[in-house]
């Protein structure tokens, strides 16, 4: 067969192979969105984070794609991939920084790390990251309807944060006898979480060790300090019944002039010992995996 034959033979099996072939139809971005959330709906949120992203894939301009990536980073948070969430709302905190959705997105970047929190003997930068998104959306959006709960958020942080000063002070006293350490821990805890229970455990601590150390006029303003705290959490009829001579006169709060002569008498201390030992933590494990954030 002559090559002129050939060639118009090859063109027509290539044009019926074409012809016997499907083409698949590619989906509208509204048929994109409609697939994903339903998916999501439906509480498959794997299969609603591919949807999603096919749809911003093929339409990254479409009218969803907002909507869409915001989902994608809810959809990991609900299936508990929090490192995931965390990456996707950054993501999408860079892709639309002027969003309404801006106020959801931080609170829950912040309940990524919450969800993440560890015991009170473990290393707390998820709880410290988790406080600092939440902060975030009380400063920036007070009037957002998450604002109330990341207040609510935030005194969680704290208490966990305060608990695990406590638990350092402890260790410090009972298995470090290090007094010193653990009298700046405990003075630590009481100025700056003065309003959890970790604080009043605190002021109970202060007094024998202040004794201890031989220091009474700081003991006795300690116990005062702490008869207010107790009596603060107490209803009014059980107040009217304390014995009036263990609370202090109204007036300053004695945790305010207890906090200044500590920091003297630690410093006091310290000159007397020629330097401080230095301070003993106990072994506390750091979850590299657990922050999902870039520094």
């Amino acid at each position: 067969m002559s090559g002129r034959t050939l060639l118009p033979l090859c063109g027509v099996a290539l044009l019926l192979l074409g012809g016997c072939s499907t083409t698949e139809k590619r989906l509208s971005a509204k048929e994109y969105y409609n697939q994903a959330d339903e998916a999501f709906t439906k509480e498959k949120y794997s299969a609603a984070v591919d949807y999603y992203r096919d749809l911003l894939d093929q339409y990254p301009l479409n009218p969803y794609a907002e909507e869409a990536q915001l989902k994608v980073a809810y959809s990991y948070y609900l299936e508990k991939k929090y490192v995931e969430a965390i990456a996707a709302f950054g993501d999408f905190e860079r892709a639309y920084p002027t969003s309404s959705h801006l106020p959801f997105v931080q609170y829950y970047r912040g309940m990524c790390y919450l969800e993440q929190m560890r015991s009170i003997d473990r290393d707390q930068s998820v709880t410290e990251k988790g406080l600092d998104f939440f902060r975030t959306v009380v400063d920036r959006y007070p009037q957002s309807p998450f604002a109330p709960l990341a207040e609510e958020k935030i005194g969680v942080c704290r208490d966990a944060l305060a608990a695990h000063e406590l638990y350092i002070a402890d260790f410090n006293y009972k298995l470090a006898d290090n007094p010193l350490a653990a009298l700046a821990r405990l003075r630590r805890v009481i100025e700056t979480y003065p309003e959890t229970d970790a604080a009043t455990t605190a002021l109970a601590r202060l007094e024998p060790l202040l004794r201890e150390g031989d220091k009474p006029e700081l003991a006795d303003l300690a116990a005062k300090a702490l008869a207010v705290r107790r009596s603060a959490k107490l209803p009014p009829e059980r107040v009217a019944s304390l014995n009036t001579n263990s609370l202090p006169e109204p007036g300053v709060d004695p945790l305010l002039l207890l906090i200044p002569e500590l920091k003297k008498a630690e410093s006091d201390i310290r000159k007397e010992i020629h330097g401080p030992p230095a301070e003993v933590k106990p072994p506390v494990v750091k979850d590299e995996n657990a922050t999902g954030e870039e520094e």
